[in-house]
């Protein structure tokens, strides 16, 4: 094999496992809604983006309200 090829093949494979690592890391971003305030979480984990966004958003909302997600992603 030539050192042409080699690079060529080692700057493909290169390619696919960077393309391959930055799917596996997506996140998911979720916002929460009360009548007064927002929040968001974002996080690898939908479950956590959906807690980080509930309670950002609980902190800004006065007593007697509650906040709700309104969408995740």
């Amino acid at each position: 094999m030539t050192s042409h090829r080699r690079l060529a093949l080692l700057a493909g494979l290169g390619a696919v496992a960077l393309a391959a690592s930055t799917l596996s890391a997506s996140a998911a971003y979720c916002t929460a809604y009360s009548r007064s305030a927002y929040g968001w979480g974002s996080s690898p984990s939908l479950a956590q983006a959906k807690r980080i966004a509930l309670a950002q958003c609980a902190m800004r909302t006065p007593r007697g309200q509650w906040c709700r997600i309104r969408s995740c992603r």
